[in-house]
């Protein structure tokens, strides 16, 4: 057992191992942070990252794990700290902290820039209100430009035990509260279920929905037949690598 002079000594040195250690992983989480690429797939390492296109830089967060990595997170809900009930401005330009452990949408414009750079493909994750959780692959995903009122192409359920529903979306014109595009001439959907998403007549899908479920609407984070009020929810995109 060592003495308590042998304790002087090592400790000392234990403490500025791990000090050292702790200073190369906070140099290490910076280097990533502010690493700038072309897309999710060049990293092999889950985080943040600057993402650059040809009009513009931004943060994004890259999954370098989950079904084979290569995503792009687009939307992320963890713990209902921050309300999805926007206006067009905000959906638009995106809000909240792009970070692992945060909510947040990135933006229509962002995605529609992404998007608009080759053929990709989504990925939704969900966990409904009694743990279950649920996924769905889809083989075609876009967003169009604020011109065509960021309409949706989302189509092809690959892989996962959650139905195509969110196809339902496919073609849709973005909503929110101000600004009404949904196929009901007397409703609303962005008004009436608080969010902004790519409704059709209110009830398929709606991911953007309150994190706890409206008392009034019965609804939160929704996915018809699999969910009223999801407690986690998100959504990744990818580029789809060509078959030779």
């Amino acid at each position: 057992m060592p003495s308590s002079r042998d304790a002087t000594v090592i400790w000392p040195g234990i403490i500025n191992l791990l000090n050292q250690r702790l200073m190369l992983e906070q140099l290490l989480s910076k280097q990533t942070k502010n690493r700038i690429i072309q897309g999710c797939d060049e990293v092999d390492s889950s985080g943040r990252y600057r993402l650059r296109l040809p009009s513009t830089t931004f943060g994004v967060i890259c999954d370098a794990r989950s079904f084979d990595g290569g995503w792009l997170v687009i939307q992320q809900r963890l713990s209902g700290k921050l309300s999805f009930d926007r206006d067009w401005d905000g959906y638009r330009d995106g809000f909240g902290i792009v970070g692992s452990a945060s909510d947040f949408w990135l933006g229509l414009e962002k995605i529609h820039q992404i998007t608009s750079g080759g053929d990709f493909e989504l990925a939704v994750e969900l966990r409904n209100e009694f743990g279950t959780y649920g996924f769905a692959l889809h083989s075609a995903f876009n967003v169009a430009g604020e011109d065509e009122l960021y309409r949706l192409t989302c189509s092809g359920t690959e892989a996962g035990n959650l139905d195509g529903r969110i196809g339902a979306g496919h073609g849709e014109l973005f909503t929110t509260r101000d600004l009404d595009f949904d196929k009901l001439e007397d409703v609303n959907c962005g008004q009436v279920y608080g969010s902004g998403w790519w409704f059709y007549d209110c009830n398929n899908v709606n991911l953007n929905g309150p994190y706890k479920k409206d008392n009034v609407t019965g609804r939160g984070i929704y996915w018809r037949g699999f969910t009223d009020a999801a407690t986690y929810s998100r959504m990744m995109i990818r580029r789809k690598i060509p078959y030779e």
